[in-house]
């Protein structure tokens, strides 16, 4: 009789990134997945009890990716640009990825309030009223503005309607915080 591979959670989840960054979240199901990994659906939902608590570890990984990404651009000097140029970047390079995170269902909806606080965030915005050396409430206020205009160029990149250049992504983004700054 042969012998039964047996795949872990993480073993199904690595597979899941690789999954989604050549096909996209939208063509995920446990069928295609468990094709995608070369095993029956059994390992699948041996593994999670429902699709929901699979969607929630998956989240959970391609954040892992994300961040690993975002975090070799981040410099905490200038905090809010090379976030936002690495939040730009990541959505030309892995569009499948972010679009999985930040432009489907498995997002989730949050509130303007409840981005502006997550950690990193407050990180950020901390970081300017020091480096800008301007107020927590006009921080908060230029980080919104830039943080959406950002998330604007991120999907146009993610979709592929704009094709830009690093060094026009870095630019757009100067241009935008200067801007919200009021430095000419």
């Amino acid at each position: 009789m042969a012998r039964k591979i047996k795949f872990t959670k993480e073993d199904i989840l690595n597979k899941s990134v690789d999954f989604i960054k050549k096909f996209g979240y939208s063509k995920l199901t446990v069928r295609e997945l468990s094709k995608y990994v070369g095993c029956s659906t059994g390992p699948i939902f041996k593994n999670y009890t429902n699709f929901d608590e699979y969607k929630d570890d998956l989240k959970t990984y391609l954040r892992k990716d994300y961040t690993s990404f975002i975090n070799q651009y981040i410099d905490k000097e200038d905090y809010l640009f090379t976030i936002s140029f690495a939040y730009a970047l990541y959505a030309k390079k892995e569009p499948n990825v972010f679009s999985s995170l930040f432009m489907t269902d498995l997002a989730g909806s949050r509130t303007v309030n409840e981005v502006i606080n997550t950690d990193r965030n407050r990180e950020t915005i901390m970081s300017m009223v020091s480096k800008y050396n301007i107020s927590l409430e006009k921080a908060e206020r230029i980080y919104r503005e830039v943080r959406f205009y950002t998330h604007g160029i991120a999907t146009q990149l993610c979709v592929k309607s704009i094709i830009l250049t690093e060094d026009e992504i870095k630019y757009l983004i100067m241009n935008n915080i200067k801007m919200n700054l009021g430095v000419n």
